[in-house]
């Protein structure tokens, strides 16, 4: 997976979460490869994400804003290579926690 998925979580009392699932990607000698880490970000709109293929409007320097400090930030996954999963973070649900990790592997 290179690109951002979008998925709807149910949380325990049966309400949703939309949370996007971005891979951790490096670039190796034959292309971008997963990491086996996946940062969680909430999903306010609900809308489709597209890779973005038009150039860029600006081109000065634009630093991304910290994991800690972005309020949208809910953690990441991480899988060893027997694709046993660590959430780190401690806004997510166990069960909301395994619905994540179960749709990253079921779409590797």
């Amino acid at each position: 997976m290179i690109n951002p998925w979008q998925l709807r979580l149910i949380k325990n009392d049966g309400t949703k979460r939309n949370i996007i699932i971005e891979p951790i990607l490096e670039k190796g000698n034959q292309g971008l490869h997963n990491t086996g880490t996946y940062k969680l970000y909430k999903d306010a709109l609900g809308d489709e994400s597209v890779l973005f293929t038009e150039p860029l409007e600006a081109t000065e320097l634009n630093n991304e804003l910290p994991d800690n400090m972005n309020p949208d930030y809910l953690g990441r996954i991480e899988f060893d290579t027997r694709l046993n999963w660590t959430y780190k973070g401690d806004l997510l649900t166990l069960e909301e926690q395994k619905q994540a990790a179960m749709h990253i592997l079921k779409n590797k």
